[in-house]
């Protein structure tokens, strides 16, 4: 039976259309795979079509939710921004005369973070879309400062309850240009630089306070020659994390040859209704613990791990002899 040309032509558009779909849904699905998760601490800037006045910035908390006016509470954690987007313009038919499109973009993605300590120009928390080198995550930190050991790089990286820690010689990666062999990262580690001379050296004159701990972007700060109140140089550092023990905040201060530990509660300075100012100066070094108890011996050994890359050594251990 001979086929009409037409109807050839037709059976021949339908099986490429066909061919290019099926060439194209494994792409599409790839890239629904690739489409960042929303997690904890995300910050999120949310805009509404038409509607600029619902325009706002928010943060996924500990539980995963967002808050979002009119709507309330919802669920961000474990979404993709186009996701939360189509699901916030669910939501919010229900408050408008007319549908419309919600955009959600990721300003910062620190639920895929790391933290940077030691020797580098910027020490604190980065966070990533896609996790990058170690290389790269240390020149978003601004680069190792002069005199830093980037023959030994640690990489801190917690395991349940417990930590272990990587060996990386970034000096010998970085003679021969390739940085394969260079230990990948993973969300949450602690990189450390040690040595260096500068953004994390304390001088005996005082080069600025240095902040450790459970803080947003430990690091060192200046605070100018008259100092700085305790609770402004917080913030600064981008303040307390959930873990952090408002009760038990450390000033360390030098006094001649020796030192001295105050402690600072500022939960009871909350709880009370009253301000009072404690003012930090040139040299001080504010420690944050951890509030449970039982992970004092560990953040002990987080703080000896950070300031071991200063001259004053002698600090953590004179603190641990003198039993504070």
């Amino acid at each position: 039976m001979r086929v009409q040309p037409g109807r050839w032509r037709r059976i021949l558009a339908s099986a490429l259309a066909i061919v290019a779909l099926l060439a194209t849904a494994p792409l599409a699905r790839a890239a629904d795979a690739a489409e960042y998760v929303l997690g904890t601490d995300d910050v999120l800037s949310i805009s509404v079509y038409l509607h600029p006045e619902l325009e706002r910035t928010a943060t996924v908390d500990a539980a995963g939710n967002i808050t979002f006016p009119p709507v309330g509470q919802i669920k961000a954690s474990g979404m993709s921004p186009r996701q939360l987007g189509d699901r916030i313009a669910d939501k919010l038919s229900t408050y408008l005369r007319q549908t419309t499109a919600v955009t959600v973009t990721v300003t910062q993605f620190l639920s895929h973070s790391v933290n940077v300590n030691g020797a580098v120009a910027k020490p604190g928390r980065y966070g990533f879309e896609v996790m990058p080198s170690l290389v790269d995550v240390i020149a978003q930190a601004g680069g190792a400062v002069p005199g830093a050991n980037l023959a030994q790089v640690q990489i801190v990286r917690r395991q349940g309850t417990n930590q272990r820690t990587i060996y990386a010689d970034v000096a010998s990666a970085l003679r021969s240009g390739d940085t394969s062999h260079l230990p990948p990262l993973e969300v949450g580690d602690t990189i450390i630089l040690s040595g260096g001379v500068g953004a994390m050296e304390f001088s005996a004159a005082g080069s600025g306070v240095g902040v450790i701990g459970e803080v947003g972007k430990p690091g060192l700060y200046t605070v100018g020659e008259s100092g700085q109140d305790l609770w402004s140089l917080l913030a600064v550092a981008g303040g307390i994390t959930r873990e952090g023990n408002l009760n038990n905040v450390r000033v360390i201060t030098r006094e001649g040859a020796g030192l001295s530990v105050v402690r600072v509660d500022l939960r009871q300075v909350l709880e009370s209704g009253a301000r009072s100012v404690f003012v930090v100066k040139d040299g001080d070094v504010v420690y944050v613990p951890r509030s449970r108890a039982s992970l004092w011996s560990a953040a002990l050994q987080n703080i000896a791990t950070i300031v071991a890359v200063t001259r004053d050594v002698y600090l953590i251990q004179e603190i641990h002899n003198r039993g504070y």
